[in-house]
């Protein structure tokens, strides 16, 4: 294992090249094209790194622009390592362009260093290393690229579909040091209801969030008042009832304008939403309360089954477990306007958990609210016990290399992990170091780089013995 760390920081210089070149092209999903089912900068990230593979002297294979391969070995049976070369849009805040790849102060930034080019292209130079210095392995190690991780996960499937190998042990470089042992499983529901028509004052349009599974950092409601001074009243009335509460507020349109009421909270991680300030719940609570409308008092009264209780304890669903912790309950999305508004929820539940008796108890509070409900997405858990022979060698190899005793962590979010049997998260976070995934500025520090490559080849040696 010495010799395999002098050689990866011999390879350093190179590795971080590779990845500087992988940054650099904005592999956010689009439109698919021909040999590029999720959009041609998707496919280019893809080429790139097929194309540095092969001049790496690895075998390469590819399925359909969905998932490509390298593989070094040989053997009946595969250790896999999975990730993803697409990545969620660059978003604004960038003191640094996000794909210009620069380094700064011993940091790589750009979109993708952490989450997940860093780590795909580290191991692809961790197959390299392993096979140039002939190290012995009685089974093939596979990195398996992924392309559509970020927006459905619809790549790993397709490579299944079409024949692709599982692994006998794998891990994905997606999630956190030591060991990711749990993750929750994800429900994703629709909810939809019905608004009493107004008397005076109307709601016109009601947004909020970009995506199920983000705390909504906006939220929007734009209103018809009969006259001016209705309007003028109203905005006088939100405005002192905001100030009160804390809330920002912005209001815009008076008279024969209808007038626009924009609050702001705070974005976070759907699987985390108490780290995050809903607007969209804030704005329904603050037009329950100021507005006076049948249709404003519906708003609040669905909306605070939501409201301060992100572990769903409103709804009866306030459950938790030892391997995974607490349920969390996130409303992401929100649209209403004229006599309609519906809800789109995003529910990460413990392993442990029966997903049936937890839908069961929604719908039961859906039906006394008169709400439609639709089940839009269902991911099982995932759940890796410590006495299994995957953990035991991770911990081993984290054990070595760190110095560190590996404890087992859960996560909310989902990775790969869940897409191939016998395969965990592992990496690429450190305990302690912050949390810049999907942020502005993302970044991997150098010296955290060559860490998580030396451990990735670590471990890749070790599944394959």
């Amino acid at each position: 294992m010495k010799t395999l760390d002098r050689k990866l920081q011999e390879l350093f210089p190179e590795i971080l090249s590779s990845l500087q070149a992988s940054i650099r092209i904005p592999s956010v999903r689009s439109a698919a094209e021909e040999g590029a089912p999720f959009g041609r900068e998707v496919g280019r990230a893809l080429d790139h790194a097929l194309c540095e593979a092969r001049r790496l002297g690895l075998r390469t294979g590819e399925c359909d622009g969905y998932v490509g391969w390298a593989e070094i070995g040989d053997g009946d049976e595969m250790v896999a390592v999975l990730a993803h070369l697409d990545v969620v849009p660059a978003g604004d805040g960038w003191s640094l362009p996000p794909y210009g790849a620069e380094v700064r102060e011993g940091r790589l930034y750009g979109r993708g260093a952490m989450d997940d080019k860093g780590p795909a292209i580290g191991a692809l130079w961790a197959l390299h290393a392993i096979r140039s210095l002939a190290l012995p392995l009685h089974r093939r190690i596979r990195l398996i690229l992924g392309t559509n991780e970020e927006s459905g996960m619809a790549d790993i499937p397709h490579y299944l579909q079409a024949g692709g190998e599982s692994p006998r042990f794998g891990f994905t470089p997606d999630g956190d040091f030591p060991i990711v042992a749990a993750e929750k499983g994800q429900l994703h529901i629709d909810l939809r209801g019905a608004l009493p028509l107004p008397r005076q004052i109307g709601l016109k349009k009601l947004t909020a969030g970009t995506a199920i599974n983000v705390v909504p950092d906006e939220a929007v409601a734009i209103l018809s008042c009969p006259d001016e001074t209705a309007a003028a009243k109203l905005g006088r009335v939100l405005n002192e009832d905001a100030s009160a509460r804390g809330i920002s507020l912005a209001l815009r349109g008076s008279g024969a304008e209808p007038l626009e009421v924009s609050l702001r909270g705070r974005s976070a991680h759907g699987s985390t939403p108490e780290r995050g300030v809903n607007a969209a719940l804030l704005l329904m609570d603050l037009l329950g309360e100021t507005v006076d409308e049948s249709w404003a008092c519906r708003l609040k009264e669905v909306g605070s089954a939501f409201l301060d209780a992100p572990e769903g304890r409103k709804l009866g669903l306030a459950i938790s477990d030892a391997p995974s912790g607490a349920l969390t309950c996130n409303v992401g999305l929100i649209e209403g306007g004229e006599s309609s508004f519906r809800m789109g929820l995003d529910i990460r539940h413990p392993v442990t958990a029966d997903a049936e008796e937890l839908l069961t108890r929604l719908r039961g509070w859906a039906q006394g609210e008169s709400l439609h409900m639709e089940l839009l997405r269902r991911k099982p858990p995932l759940w890796m016990p410590q006495e299994s022979e995957l953990i035991r060698r991770l911990q081993k190899v984290y054990r070595e290399k760190t110095g560190q005793e590996p404890s087992l962590l859960s996560m909310g979010g989902g990775t790969y992990a869940k897409a191939l049997p016998n395969t965990v998260a592992f990496g690429p976070r450190f305990p302690g170091d912050p949390d810049v995934v999907h942020k502005a500025d993302e970044y991997i520090s150098l010296d955290s780089l060559l860490r998580t490559v030396q451990i990735m080849a670590a471990a890749m040696v070790e599944l394959a013995s």
